[in-house]
């Protein structure tokens, strides 16, 4: 028997139905593409998959499928795409196919941002525990890249890169902030910020940040706000920090809700929680179940991930790969009391270290000391000139000292000695960079 929820609309005007269909995963190992993988096989879906880093890529894998869904990373003369094509089996990039998982339930939650979408998302998977809610993220949270639930709520992540996000069509938005970034593909800060103008004006029910000023376009017309501020909807006061986790009082328009004790630390994350609490709220959830929600967070992997000590230094791995990112975490890690900061950065795409080149040299400036690996490509070739060590050059000509080092060897070597004088030390970066963090307790 086929319920309504396992029929939902595709692009080519015809009903897609998940039970026992064949879908085949190009690029399987992705974070978001596991989490659709388990979704659509509880759905009743037969699953398959490919990765380079699994099993590659040949014709064989998606022969007899009735559906290939490709993540961003794969190119376009891909092996298995080639043959989906000519053998008619139908495609979809992975941001096609959430949007259209997304129809088959009743609220669906997504969340974009340039920062904290992952953090945020998992915080509102947390409120709504409970609820069975099924929750899809980029990154990972106990172990998992979501919860397969009921048909009630979906909470998503909604990533921004080549307008992915607006393949989704929410109950409720939630724009954490917008930031240049993603320079492969949008011209300008204009062109970014028009997209997730588009995106949050999709929900009937908008959630704003109030305290960015490059969110100011997304504040015309009827919305919520939330942030810091308290000229914001919903917000967050009597602020405490400390190496434990942060705590605040979540407050709003017509007075505080109550106290709330985060497990993890910094201001962003505070501010990540609000956030959560103001679309939780905007779905009906009580304060109670928001309060229980969030104090069960114990934070998601890579973000100020606590790995161990040498010596007395703590060491952290952390996803942040934008100037923003590393300056929000620089200032986290200094709230906390730390005094001393080392911070081994890898460059993350050639575009966004050419682009972005100023803001990062002026954001690691930030630490007490500096180690650059090299340019982590992703889906990138090269571009001449711009490199790790080209970063490295920048940053001690704005006046303060850093280190290349062209291998994790080498970085970890120089990571060690660091340790000896500082209090902590962060391994950042979006790429493999957290590999080299993790040697370090082998």
């Amino acid at each position: 028997m086929i319920c309504c929820a396992d029929k939902i609309r595709n692009k080519f005007g015809a009903t897609l139905i998940l039970w026992n269909m064949r879908i085949h995963f190009i690029g399987c190992e992705g974070a978001s593409m596991k989490a659709l993988g388990k979704i659509a096989r509880a759905d009743g879906s037969v699953v398959t998959g490919s990765d380079i880093a699994l099993n590659g890529h040949s014709e064989q894998n998606v022969a007899g499928a009735d559906l290939a869904v490709y993540s961003s990373a794969i190119p376009d003369d891909n092996a298995e795409l080639t043959y989906a094509r000519e053998h008619g089996i139908k495609i979809m990039s992975r941001a096609e196919f959430l949007g259209q998982i997304c129809r088959g339930y009743k609220t669906t939650i997504a969340v974009a941002g340039s920062h904290g979408k992952t953090t945020c998302t998992a915080m509102l998977g947390c409120i709504f525990a409970p609820l069975n809610a099924t929750v899809h993220l980029g990154g990972e949270y106990n172990g998992e890249n979501g919860h397969v639930g009921g048909k009630r709520f979906f909470i998503t992540e909604a990533c921004e890169y080549k307008r992915n996000f607006l393949h989704i069509l929410p109950q409720i938005s939630v724009v954490l902030n917008v930031e240049l970034d993603h320079t492969d593909y949008y011209r300008d800060l204009d062109d970014i910020t028009n997209a997730f103008n588009v995106f949050s004006r999709s929900a009937p029910l908008r959630i704003v940040c109030g305290d960015d000023e490059r969110s100011a376009p997304l504040r015309d017309g009827k919305h919520i706000s939330f942030g810091l501020n308290e000229n914001n909807d919903f917000f967050a006061r009597e602020i405490s920090e400390s190496r434990d986790g942060a705590s605040f009082i979540l407050a709003g328009k017509s007075g505080d809700y109550g106290k709330i004790e985060l497990k993890v630390l910094g201001r962003h994350n505070v501010f990540n929680a609000v956030a959560a609490a103001a679309a939780a709220i905007g779905a009906g959830v009580q304060f109670d179940s928001i309060k229980r929600g969030l104090e069960s967070f114990t934070g998601v992997k890579r973000r100020l991930e606590y790995l161990g000590r040498l010596g007395e230094c703590f060491v952290y791995t952390d996803y942040a790969h934008h100037p923003r990112e590393i300056e929000s975490m620089l200032s986290c890690v200094r709230g906390a009391g730390f005094k001393r900061i080392a911070v081994a950065f890898q460059p993350h795409t050639y575009t966004r270290t050419q682009s972005l080149l100023h803001g990062f040299s002026q954001g690691l400036c930030k630490a007490d000391d500096i180690l650059i690996a090299e340019v982590y490509a992703a889906r990138e070739e090269p571009i001449a000139g711009v490199s790790g060590n080209l970063l490295c050059r920048a940053i001690i000509e704005s006046g303060h000292s850093a280190r290349y080092c062209g291998t994790f060897f080498e970085l970890n070597e120089q990571a060690v000695r660091l340790a000896e004088k500082c209090d902590a030390l962060i391994y950042c970066g979006a790429g493999d960079i957290d590999v080299a963090a993790r040697t370090l307790f082998l």
